[in-house]
């Protein structure tokens, strides 16, 4: 899996943040593709509002997430994907999400603020690569997909990457940081 993130515009519109993120996986793709120089690079949506990438035709597993000030984009040839950003800085309450989902994805974890973050991120990463509804995941114990998961700091925020290639194991993944012109 090949990330790329960036510090974006905290007061971008909603519509400004969906193409700098599309904008993001597609300038990731021509720097990091490995093989031959793409020829075409297309992003559209599905049905459901996710990403479709298709790299010379064929298609590609990306993901897509963005908090306010952070954007981030991923693309694999191996597998479905998803990752997911939060800020670890709000002023959201946790606790009443904590308790009512326990015994949901939060089963096995502390029930601190960070280990809610680090499952919350995990949940919608999970959701985003199985196309499952989030709700449905947030019911579910999620110890085996932690297992296929990285966590990455990166200032305030936290970024979940899951390749459910195998749920045993951390698929490689590489991170690069993309100046503001989206270029690494």
């Amino acid at each position: 899996m090949v990330i790329g993130y960036r510090l974006y515009n905290k007061t971008a519109s909603p519509k400004q943040v969906s193409k700098a993120t599309h904008d993001l996986l597609i300038q990731l793709v021509k720097k990091y593709w490995g093989v031959a120089e793409p020829r075409q690079i297309t992003v559209s949506k599905s049905d459901s509002g996710a990403p479709l990438l298709s790299v010379n035709d064929q298609p590609v597993y990306c993901s897509l997430s963005h908090k306010s000030g952070f954007i981030a984009a991923a693309y694999s040839t191996t597998s479905h994907i998803g990752i997911d950003v939060e800020n670890l800085r709000t002023s959201k309450s946790y606790h009443r999400t904590r308790d009512y989902y326990k015994d949901g994805f939060l089963t096995g974890s502390g029930l601190t603020q960070q280990a809610f973050f680090r499952q919350w991120t995990l949940a919608e990463a999970v959701a985003k690569a199985s196309g499952e509804p989030l709700l449905k995941v947030l019911e579910q114990p999620l110890e085996k997909q932690q297992l296929a998961a990285k966590h990455f700091r990166i200032n305030s925020f936290l970024l979940c990457a899951y390749q459910a290639v195998a749920a045993d194991k951390v698929s490689d993944i590489s991170l690069h940081q993309m100046d503001n012109d989206n270029r690494a």
